[in-house]
């Protein structure tokens, strides 16, 4: 039988280094590059990485051991590098930095890494594989079967109603994205009604499950959307939006009618899955192309 071309063309790119942080995330990852065809190595982070990568090549490192990585990367013939899974920011103190294979001219970049917000610390990150002849690459780069179509996965959609609330959303986080304050928001009759921060998406929602037990939010449920999308000029081979399991049942908990993801931006693991969890919930969960100048998303 003749080997898949798509396969043939990964294995030619030759292997593909994972650094794992916390989440199921890097192993659905794995799994779909080793299904693929091509060779990776995971190189599994000391205090976040917590899936199981038994099956595969691995190493385990502590944040800042430069020259450890580097010497790990050349050694498994790892030009292109993929950072997927949650990253907890350590205080600066406590990260092991390997100063000798530190050059002095990435030292601006690792300042950057200790104050500024995320976007910041992704550029710098980027700036110091680069320096060193490795190539960041993402997840719509190696796994693009991950990454959410256009249109509504499931039996729902969203009404016209909806449909307004996901297009202030969307405009709501193009304005906010200058200032890197999130990647999503709620939305409810016209009005913002919490914005996702440091917390991350899943505990804002739970804010909104807050809200209607305080009865801030008057609508009945289920009423509401979450919005959730890249910001203007997010680094996304290092820090693309997810969306899954875990959110429909966060939003599900919070009362809302609905997910609604910008297409090609946001990573949706185990898309079956949740296509089946958004029926299961009763919710519609939708990609929007946002190019399109519309929330039909089908």
């Amino acid at each position: 039988m003749l080997a898949d071309p798509a396969s043939r063309e990964e294995a030619s790119l030759g292997p593909l280094a994972i650094i794992a942080g916390a989440g199921d995330l890097p192993r659905v990852v794995a799994e779909e590059v080793r299904n693929s065809g091509r060779s990776l190595f995971v190189i599994e982070v000391e205090g976040e990485a917590d899936a199981d990568f038994s099956t595969f090549a691995t190493a385990r490192l502590p944040i800042g051991a430069a020259g450890r990585l580097k010497a790990l990367l050349v050694e498994r013939k790892c030009r292109d590098v993929l950072m997927a899974g949650n990253f907890r920011r350590p205080r600066f103190s406590d990260i092991e930095w390997d100063m000798s294979a530190v050059k002095a001219a990435l030292l601006p970049a690792i300042m950057r890494l200790k104050r500024g917000g995320d976007d910041k610390v992704v550029n710098g990150v980027v700036q110091i594989f680069e320096s060193e002849g490795f190539r960041i690459v993402g997840p719509a780069d190696v796994v693009p079967r991950l990454v959410a179509p256009t249109g509504p996965l499931g039996r729902l959609k969203p009404g016209r109603k909806a449909r307004a609330d996901i297009d202030y959303g969307f405009r709501a986080i193009r304005q906010m994205g200058p200032f890197d304050i999130g990647q999503a928001v709620v939305v409810l009759d016209g009005r913002v009604i919490a914005v996702e921060a440091a917390e991350g998406t899943n505990a804002m929602v739970a804010r909104c499950s807050d809200l209607r037990r305080e009865g801030r939010i008057a609508v009945p449920a289920p009423s509401g959307v979450l919005i959730k999308s890249a910001k203007p000029g997010q680094e996304l081979r290092l820090d693309m939006p997810v969306a899954g399991e875990e959110t429909i049942r966060v939003a599900k908990d919070a009362g809302l009618e609905g997910i609604a993801v910008e297409t090609g931006k946001v990573l949706v693991p185990r898309i079956d899955d949740v296509r089946r969890a958004a029926d299961e919930a009763g919710l519609f969960f939708v990609g929007i192309d946002t190019g399109s100048g519309s929330s039909r998303g089908s």
